[in-house]
């Protein structure tokens, strides 16, 4: 399997957006677009971009699974133009992301992925993107509202670290577990949120869930 990657800026709602698109090649040449998994990264007012560590290894783990995978920053970071807006305006810049991966490959399954304030944004865009799958690592519960979040209705992965310094694990938790649809959660007690030495467990999770 050889993998295709490079950084394109594509149109977005308040100017440009910097994506990084990989795309898994089988070696006779045939390129199967059939799965995407577009992925959000941490906070960008504390350091967030497509480059955090958990992005990538999420990267690697859905290529692992034959998916093209497009991380990308929100507006704001990176070559992204914009400005940070509290989680609303980075919907919709998820949006044209999700939007764009749709008219360029026509995929039959596309994958919100999201780290942190990612997953927040990506649990908020799930009906208006029409996506096919969730993917949540570490939630931020208690930081954000997120009483208002829609039902999801899609087959939904939670991951959590059990030693999370920056989010209430056992909020997550109590979250998650008082939904309608609860999601399949894998929680991992010693980890911490940004899943320091146990970024292989996370990769397989990925490559089991998904």
């Amino acid at each position: 399997m050889k993998i295709q990657h490079e950084t394109l800026l594509i149109d977005g709602p308040v100017g440009a957006i910097e994506l990084r698109l990989k795309v898994s090649k089988e070696v006779g040449g045939q390129v199967d677009c059939s799965k995407v998994v577009v992925i959000s990264h941490p906070h960008p007012l504390y350091g967030g971009t497509m480059n955090n560590k958990v992005v990538t290894t999420l990267e690697r783990a859905f290529a692992s699974r034959g998916y093209t995978t497009i991380a990308y920053n929100f507006r704001g970071v990176g070559c992204s133009e914009g400005e940070y807006d509290n989680g609303e305006g980075e919907q919709q810049d998820l949006l044209a992301v999700v939007n764009w991966a749709k008219d360029e490959f026509s995929p039959s399954n596309v994958v919100l992925a999201g780290f942190s304030f990612g997953s927040y944004v990506s649990l908020k865009s799930v009906k208006a993107s029409k996506a096919d799958a969730l993917c949540t690592v570490a939630p931020p519960v208690g930081l954000y509202d997120f009483s208002k979040i829609e039902q999801i209705n899609v087959p939904w992965v939670l991951i959590q670290g059990g030693q999370d310094e920056v989010i209430c694990a056992k909020e997550v938790l109590d979250w998650s577990m008082d939904l309608a649809t609860t999601p399949d959660i894998y929680w991992r007690d010693g980890a911490s949120h940004f899943f320091h030495g146990e970024l292989v467990w996370l990769k397989k999770v990925i490559e089991l869930g998904f």
